[in-house]
């Protein structure tokens, strides 16, 4: 008999006569829709193709629709049975957009927007049983994840130690360490301590369930399992952890900024405050000592508090989002002159400002770029010898304004060292210092946000220099 959807995308649609007609189909695992005529005495066979191919939506087509047939039908999975001979605008009316002949279009498009939310992230699958991997590997090929995939849990364990997994999939029995074994190993690795874990396995008693739980496992699923409920499970699993993850480090990189922006003011603050009590303290009664005493040790307290959230959060997405305006760039570089008076005289350096530049006015971020130059200018001081000199220059050139702080100190070997722009790159050892590393990090990111450069250049026991560069033809 002809076929009735011949109208339509044939190449995601089958329709047979007789269940039987389906061992000479090619390429059924890829078809949408198969409708299947049938009187119902051909329904073990019918359950056989649903069972082969899961993916597969069974419609069945059949003279009497009758409440029997329809029980019969679902208890095989099946959802749908229609009227047979077939009527075009009973098909167009179930289908909608989604009607044969736009299959194709309608379902690549919808797949690619709903999984790229996961695309590109981890998942690592540990069963001993092959079959079992290549069934997992079908199921969430669609997912366009990066699959690791071991039938032996040892080496798995290999890769935890130097691989971050967004995602453990993993069987409970298997030889030589069971799946428990293997989640308690993950759980104690720097990289996957909090990578989530998913146990699928055969074992459906009460106590296994518990200890999968009781390890920190995200849920349990029995096999043999529903593909597409694993599938749907293992989306949400990841997208519900790539946002929580993403957003953690988004706040921790707020946060570490926050943080290492108050280390300048706590810094001048305490400077202040010694700077008082040498003036004035001959002169100050008990009292007022004793209150001065608790300010100067709340302040260090301060200090050293600053400092041990710096090394707590030590983790961010790198994303400075910036807002320019016009601003003059000399009112910027006094300001920030003025904030470190009270920590050069610590050391008896000479802050000599050379503003060379005939241009003032150009468009950047305030308050980012006030927090790169106070972040060399710190540094600047910090890494000194004392009795020397700060030196701030300030020129441009056709395109770019540029801004250098040079100081005398011990410096760093450009021939040893790595990139100081890296995030929590220190060199505590040869500056003998205690650094948390941000301050240069952060520095770069803002420069690279506005369109800028910087560049360290260090000569050992002599000068450090820092340069960066903005714009200056930009608007906002």
């Amino acid at each position: 008999m002809k076929n009735p959807l011949s109208a339509y995308a044939s190449q995601e649609v089958v329709y047979v006569n007789d269940v039987r007609e389906l061992k000479g189909v090619k390429g059924l695992s890829n078809k949408r829709l198969c409708i299947i005529r049938t009187d119902f005495k051909d329904i073990n066979k019918i359950k056989k193709i649903r069972k082969s191919y899961p993916e597969l939506e069974i419609w069945l087509a059949c003279k009497e629709i009758s409440r029997d047939n329809i029980i019969t039908a679902n208890m095989c999975g099946i959802k749908n049975i229609v009227e047979y001979p077939l009527k075009q605008d009973l098909i167009e009316e179930l289908f909608g957009e989604d009607s044969p002949k736009n299959f194709a279009r309608t379902r690549s498009r919808r797949d690619k927007n709903k999984y790229k939310a996961v695309k590109g992230l981890k998942v690592m699958i540990v069963d001993d049983n092959p079959l079992n991997t290549e069934l997992l590997e079908e199921t969430l090929k669609d997912l366009g994840l990066r699959l690791f995939v071991f039938q032996k849990p040892k080496e798995a364990v290999k890769i935890v130690d130097i691989e971050k997994i967004d995602l453990f999939l993993l069987d409970i029995m298997m030889p030589d360490m069971s799946g428990f074994e293997l989640a308690e190993i993950i759980h104690k690795t720097a990289l996957n301590a909090n990578s989530p874990i998913v146990f699928i396995s055969a074992l459906s008693d009460r106590e296994h369930k518990v200890k999968s739980f009781d390890l920190g496992s995200c849920a349990y699923i029995e096999k043999p399992f529903d593909v597409k409920v694993v599938k749907s499970q293992v989306y949400s699993l990841l997208k519900l952890h790539n946002e929580i993850e993403k957003q953690s480090k988004t706040q921790d990189s707020y946060l570490a900024m926050v943080i290492h922006d108050m280390k300048g003011p706590v810094q001048a603050e305490l400077c202040a405050l010694n700077l008082m009590t040498g003036l004035y303290g001959d002169n100050l009664n008990d009292d007022q000592k004793e209150i001065l005493g608790d300010v100067i040790n709340s302040t260090k307290y301060l200090q050293n508090l600053v400092a041990n959230i710096l090394e707590k959060y030590k983790s961010d997405n790198g994303r400075v989002v910036i807002t320019k305006s016009l601003n003059s760039f000399k009112k910027l570089v006094s300001e920030c002159c003025d904030e470190i008076k009270y920590i050069a005289p610590e050391k008896n350096l000479l802050i000599n400002v050379s503003y060379k530049s005939p241009i003032d006015n150009i468009y950047f971020d305030y308050d980012e770029i006030k927090r790169v130059v106070h972040n060399i200018l710190t540094n600047g001081i910090k890494y000194s010898f004392k009795n020397k000199e700060l030196t701030i220059n300030v020129t441009n050139d056709e395109e770019y304004m540029i801004f250098s702080v040079t100081n005398r100190g011990l410096g760093l070997d450009m021939q040893k060292i790595g990139n100081v722009f890296d995030k929590f790159t220190t060199y505590c050892e040869e500056q003998k210092s205690v650094n948390a590393g941000l301050g240069l990090y952060i520095s770069k990111k803002i420069i690279d946000a506005h369109g800028g450069t910087i560049h360290f250049e260090s000569i050992p026991n002599e000068t450090t220099t820092v340069t960066f560069t903005l714009p200056i033809n930009t608007t906002a």
